[in-house]
């Protein structure tokens, strides 16, 4: 139902791909009615619910957004978690949701942390509390320096933090987050969604 381009990626199962960099995709269909928290029109309605049942099961949503594949509208997030088992470090996941009325196909991506973690929160921090830590409570800058987006007044799990902002990547191209905006970026283009996923009926939410 779905297709992209695979060069780069090796199937080590079905639906399922490798790269060299130790990244993840996989593609799944899903026979029932979606359960995004809001219609795709209402984009901020989305944006703060999925946040906040991110926050709520222990992550953080780096970023969502609205857009279209293959001339359909798809939702586009990035997520962070705790990697399991692990004292340090988190894993990216991003996805591409396409949904129908009574389906939906996902296209997700994992990227994770691996040897020594947290340099570039560690770098870019060092650069934040030199142009905005002076002279300010620590309280209150380290509000500024992160917290959930689209809703700042969700608490718990993981918020967003500075060294997210998208600016970063060119600083840091092997981190994780980099890593899954490189290739969320690269594969969006290249989707084709088969006409009968297509003529089934629109997500209204």
């Amino acid at each position: 139902m779905l297709r992209f381009d695979t060069a780069g990626w090796r199937e080590v199962a079905p639906g399922t791909f490798h790269n060299d960099d130790g990244d993840g995709l996989g593609l799944y269909g899903f026979d029932l009615p979606p359960d995004l928290p809001a219609p795709l029109e209402d984009q901020d309605r989305l944006r703060r619910a999925i946040a906040a049942h991110v926050a709520a099961s222990g992550g953080g949503l780096v970023e969502l957004d609205v857009i279209g594949l293959d001339g359909l509208a798809a939702v586009a997030q990035i997520v962070k978690m705790r990697i399991p088992d692990q004292p340090t470090g988190v894993v990216y996941l991003g996805s591409f949701t396409v949904p129908r009325a009574d389906r939906s196909l996902v296209l997700k991506v994992q990227c994770m942390e691996r040897g020594v973690t947290g340099m570039r929160d560690s770098v870019v921090m060092n650069r934040f509390m030199a142009e905005h830590g002076q002279g300010r409570p620590l309280e209150e800058v380290m509000r500024m320096w992160a917290q959930h987006p689209y809703d700042p007044t969700i608490q718990g799990g993981l918020p967003r933090n500075w060294s997210e902002e998208p600016g970063w990547d060119p600083h840091f191209p092997d981190h994780p987050l980099s890593r899954a905006r490189r290739i969320m970026h690269a594969v969006a283009p290249t989707i084709e969604i088969h006409p009968d996923f297509k003529a089934a009926p629109p997500f209204r939410g």
